[in-house]
């Protein structure tokens, strides 16, 4: 067991953002010694999970993109969102993402670009994204539960840095803990509104989230229009799954 979770934390570092690692950078990552590192990036090697580049130097592998590809073409939720989000884009033009997360990192399970002459491109958000720099992840964080919570501020919390009040910050999440629903601009790029709607399952629990990234100068013209649209859509992807409003 030991042994797996250190393969997650081994396959979590290789992301858009930092796609190439040595072992060396590896073993220093997740606290591991380098030649205990090292047999692992070699199993995982053998077995096609990652791939060496040049010497020492390591990328994900092809069984990576086709275990992704089966999870998207299987997945309840990408099935049921699929129809949903095409809608939305057809009647919208809006950039839109759906998003999971894993082990305090955003994961865009699907993305379509905007057909708007001004448009957000879809690469606005992704895992080089923190939860808490992006509406979409301040909802993924209002469903952590206390201890979740504590060990990412733990983990992200720098002097000086909205995560530094943890009373303060955990206060913030209560709102789109009760309403699922968040819009606001994203960490580095204000001009952007990412308006955002908490998906949910068949027991009404939060599993993913419905966002649409618009410029800042469209979003003013109808804020309310647009927090309809995004609720409606995740509403209507969350009965699909199952959900009955009615039992909430």
């Amino acid at each position: 067991m030991k042994t797996l979770r250190k393969v997650g934390e081994l396959l979590r570092q290789f992301t858009a953002t930092k796609p190439e690692h040595s072992v060396t950078d590896l073993s220093r990552a997740i606290g591991n010694s380098v030649s205990g590192t090292h047999d692992l990036v070699n199993g995982l090697a053998r077995i096609g999970m990652l791939r060496k580049v040049e010497r020492g130097r390591y990328r994900l592998g092809p069984l990576v993109a086709t275990l992704n590809r089966a999870l998207e073409d299987s997945s309840a939720l990408t099935q049921a969102a699929r129809p949903v989000l095409a809608a939305l884009w057809h009647d919208y033009g809006e950039t839109l993402h759906l998003t999971l997360h894993d082990h305090g990192r955003l994961l865009v399970l699907d993305a379509l670009e905007g057909t708007q002459p001004l448009r957000v491109s879809r690469d606005a958000l992704g895992s080089w994204v923190a939860l808490h720099d992006s509406p979409a992840g301040m909802l993924h964080l209002a469903q952590f539960s206390e201890a979740q919570l504590v060990e990412y501020l733990d983990r992200n919390a720098r002097p000086g840095s909205q995560l530094a009040e943890r009373a303060d910050f955990a206060a913030t999440l209560d709102a789109p803990r009760r309403d699922g629903f968040l819009a606001g601009p994203m960490g580095k790029e204000p001009d952007v509104i990412c308006v955002s709607a908490a998906i949910r399952d068949h027991i009404a629990r939060p599993i993913a989230v419905l966002a649409m990234s618009i410029p800042r100068s469209r979003h003013e013209v109808q804020p309310r229009a647009y927090r309809n649209i995004a609720l409606e859509a995740a509403r209507t992807i969350s009965m699909r799954l199952g959900y009955d409003p009615q039992q909430r």
